[in-house]
């Protein structure tokens, strides 16, 4: 296999982040999107669940009645305890917002996501780093898929931790010179270097 020059490599990332901002106006973030779509399906099964429930219209009258009986608050009085209700609802003034993005867009980035990396190893089936992967962890189907699970969660909790991934921070934060980027990019560029290093020290 051969690779591409570091300049062609670097075009082609930031060409991609490019793109994305240009045909969505959003960062590129992978695991921005993972969050996102768990969050709308959370919400999704919050609001399925929330129908057989009653409305919070309903609710706050109930509390309402309940805080006037335990209370024994006079009619004026309940009155004043809803102006003063109504005024702490009112929502501060905010900018306005891009709307989100629907499911299916998600599932669409993800499912291109995993072409790419279908496509990537098929092209790389050769290559030593394939080789290096199961000189170190064998050819055991139920091994390997434990390892690559567990690799997955510690980049998934890694991710979280730091509030993004290789594509939030190491792309579109370190070419923005964000300090969190900066930093969190070093040190997961830091620890997949000394990784390698010690599996090849394995060998």
């Amino acid at each position: 296999m051969t690779y591409w020059p570091i300049w062609l490599c670097a075009l082609a990332l930031s060409g991609v982040a490019l793109t994305h901002w240009l045909l969505l106006g959003r960062m590129f973030a992978v695991s921005g999107r993972l969050t996102a779509l768990t969050d709308a399906l959370r919400h999704w099964k919050q609001t399925k669940e929330s129908k057989e429930s009653l409305s919070e219209a309903d609710l706050l009258e109930a509390l309402r009645a309940a805080t006037i009986a335990e209370f024994g608050l006079s009619e004026e009085q309940a009155a004043q305890l809803d102006t003063e209700r109504a005024a702490q609802a009112e929502p501060a003034p905010t900018s306005p917002s891009k709307p989100k993005q629907s499911v299916p867009v998600h599932l669409l980035f993800f499912l291109a996501i995993t072409l790419g990396a279908a496509l990537s190893a098929h092209l790389a089936e050769a290559h030593s780093d394939r080789a290096l992967f199961f000189a170190t962890f064998g050819h055991n189907p139920l091994w390997l898929g434990a390892v690559l699970f567990g690799g997955g969660l510690l980049v998934g909790f890694g991710t979280r931790m730091a509030g993004g991934c290789t594509s939030g921070h190491g792309l579109c934060g370190v070419s923005r010179l964000q300090p969190g980027s900066l930093l969190a990019t070093a040190s997961f560029l830091g620890a997949g270097i000394l990784t390698s290093l010690l599996l090849g020290a394995l060998r």
